[in-house]
């Protein structure tokens, strides 16, 4: 399976929340690493950074949306 592409730190990225309890299906988060890749799978994973302010580690399958951030790093 060929890897998904992986924003750079600062984007804001939207993603399918595959937790069956969570409450929201889609989850706002910004990207505040680089990606790491699975060495079983070869499926790629990024560190997003939550507005609860928890880190989640994302499978950047489930990436449905990416906002770069403003040159200054600041989200857009």
């Amino acid at each position: 399976m060929p890897t998904s592409p992986s924003p750079s730190p600062g984007c804001v990225v939207t993603y399918l929340n595959t937790g069956a309890l969570h409450p929201a299906t889609y989850v706002h988060g910004v990207v505040n690493g680089t990606h790491v890749v699975d060495p079983e799978t070869g499926r790629s994973w990024m560190p997003v950074l939550l507005a609860d302010r928890s880190i989640t580690v994302v499978d950047t399958a489930y990436i449905l949306r990416v906002r770069p951030a403003d040159p200054d790093g600041s989200p857009v």
